[in-house]
């Protein structure tokens, strides 16, 4: 091995270059054979699974496929749902056609609701959104349902399309001639319509079959935040479950394979449902007050930001800023939206309120994934919206039946003869977290001394908050709140670490005594506590049904006991109309 080194000859002008002896030698020389070749098969083990049946092909399953030498121009994939995006209304210019948006026509409007659906489609990635343009009232029913029948289903040139989206004509107007096309022009059948939510009342839900083939139908507000909103919430799952597809085999090991058999076939549905992937979801406490709506739940556009809880947990709150005015054509109120936030229907009717406190928490439908780690996403089962599964009949869905609560309150033996915990201030904290007086009253509360959690279970312990639940002193109550006291030591870390070793004891012995666990619940009641009190994720907080009594129990730590309460709120009536039906 030789370097190169210049030097100028006095004698010359002539730059040369003289070839000197190297003091470098070479990593060739103490390299072994093999030492930077990679073996075959070393990357990827025989008989590996790469890539599973049902996946969503990612970039890295391409160039994992690839270096399998898997010929990816003959890759077997599912199709992503035709979706057609149409708005509807005289009053609207293309937004596509800038010649028309020069023109300042008079009593006409930009069609903000294609480019935003369309975009908002393309974004999911579960769905290949079409373009349908703009159709006029006065186009007539028969024209409009000619023209989109040969969309639908498509000819010898076009193939068709899977789902249809339509915005505007859906209300209540002389207008608003949409859902008779649907129906009458079109031959379709209504499952829903004016549902109770803002934005999105007029949002209606069709199918139109024909040849043994069925075609889904939304036909949602014109109003753009209200398409969007209802878009999100409605479409997207949809087209989540048409893309995804059902597991037939494993809906037969789960309900049996007779579909022909109608309880079959309904238990088969519900457990598709319940498995669906819907929104992730973080309980957030708003920094502000908010007017609630009487007359509806309201889905509220929020901005999000995540706090540490102290300078060492490393666990995090979030906490809810509203976007600002929430009227359904303010598209700006969707600008900086992290997520939609389910806001209870106030007044009398309601939860009791009229305006959302700050600082109070509820749960957020978040716009897009907080980590792509995040498994398969979270199931309806274990949703916000799972109640609506349990709307069995109108009594049950109208019964708003008055809650009557009863109190235990669990202090730990280093805690006995202790102040700090009031039994009248905690059932004062419980009613007005329910929504007042009239929602709620509390039928007696009693306190119950946890002994020193042991190696061993404690028998006596378990009878004793058995005797307590099932005696006289809680009789008559519908909902039995079982608190943790965690305020017990000035000590802020002796203090949480009292009330977990607490809440273990608790939940333990009251596991003889359910019937049935209210899993959706617990988690509701755990996302709402901790977001109040970091210890609380630890709590496996219970929610389940009594043996031997129409009463819901659920065990909850005494600091996160009102967002606790207000991430379950609504939940929780319902589920005593459903207990007593």
């Amino acid at each position: 091995t030789a370097i190169l080194h210049d030097y100028n000859d006095s004698s010359s002008d002539v730059l040369k270059m003289k070839i000197v002896p190297s003091k470098v030698s070479s990593i060739l020389n103490e390299t072994k054979p093999w030492t930077w070749i990679r073996k075959i098969g070393s990357d990827v083990a025989a008989e590996s699974i790469v890539l599973s049946k049902g996946e969503k092909i990612r970039p890295v399953h391409l160039a994992l496929l690839a270096q399998l030498g898997a010929p990816l121009d003959v890759l077997q994939v599912k199709t992503l749902p035709r979706i057609g995006v149409l708005s509807t209304g005289n009053e609207l210019v293309d937004a596509y056609e800038s010649s028309k948006l020069k023109s300042n026509q008079l009593g006409k409007i930009p069609d903000a609701n294609r480019p935003l659906l369309l975009s908002q489609l393309g974004a999911y990635g579960n769905c290949a959104p079409t373009d349908l343009g703009i159709v006029t009232d006065d186009d007539g029913i028969d024209a409009i349902s000619s023209r989109l029948n040969q969309i639908l289903w498509g000819n010898d040139e076009t193939e068709g399309i899977d789902v249809l989206v339509a915005t505007g004509g859906i209300s209540m107007g002389e207008k608003d001639i949409m859902e008779r096309v649907f129906v009458r022009g079109m031959g379709g059948k209504v499952h829903f319509g004016r549902m109770n939510m803002k934005p999105g009342k007029p949002t209606t839900f069709i199918t139109i079959d024909k040849d043994h083939s069925r075609k889904l139908v939304f036909a949602l507000p014109g109003n753009p935040v209200s398409a969007s909103v209802c878009c999100e919430l409605l479409v997207r799952p949809c087209l989540e479950l048409l893309h995804n597809g059902v597991d037939i085999d494993e809906i037969g090991r789960q309900t049996g394979p007779n579909f022909e058999d109608e309880s079959t076939m309904r238990e088969a549905v519900k457990y598709v449902v319940e498995n669906a992937n819907v929104h992730e979801e973080v309980v957030a406490s708003i920094t502000s007050d908010i007017k609630l709506d009487m007359g509806r739940p309201e889905y509220h556009r929020v901005t999000l930001n995540r706090k540490p809880i102290d300078n060492n947990s490393g666990q995090y709150i979030y906490q809810a800023t509203s976007t600002g005015q929430q009227r359904s054509s303010i598209v700006l109120s969707l600008r900086n939206a992290d997520g939609l936030m389910m806001l209870p229907r106030g007044g009398p009717m309601g939860c009791g309120s009229t305006v959302a406190k700050k600082g109070e928490s509820f749960p957020v439908f978040m716009f897009s994934k907080i980590s792509s780690s995040i498994g398969s996403g979270t199931k309806f089962k274990d949703s916000s919206h799972r109640p609506i599964l349990d709307y069995n009949n109108d009594h049950v869905h109208n019964k708003r039946e008055k809650l009557m609560v009863g109190v235990v309150i669990c202090l730990s033996e280093k805690d006995r003869g202790k102040k700090d915990v009031l039994p009248d201030e905690l059932g004062s904290r419980i009613v007005r977290s329910l929504g007042g007086e009239s929602k709620a009253s509390i039928t007696s509360h009693v306190t119950c001394i946890v002994p020193t959690m042991a190696k061993a279970p404690n028998d006596n312990f378990a009878n004793k908050l058995s005797s307590l639940i099932h005696g006289p002193a809680i009789e008559g109550s519908n909902v039995i709140f079982v608190v943790v006291a965690s305020k017990g030591d000035t000590s802020k870390s002796r203090t949480r670490h009292v009330a977990f070793r607490t809440g273990l004891e608790v939940n333990h012995a009251l596991a003889p005594i359910i019937d049935k666990h209210a899993h959706a619940l617990a988690l509701q009641v755990r996302k709402g506590a901790s977001s109040q009190d970091g210890i609380a994720a630890m709590f496996e907080n219970v929610v389940g049904t009594l043996r031997e009594r129409s009463s819901l129990i659920i065990t909850c730590s005494d600091i996160g006991l009102e967002r606790a309460i207000g991430a379950m709120k609504g939940s929780l009536f319902h589920a005593i109309s459903l207990i007593n039906a």
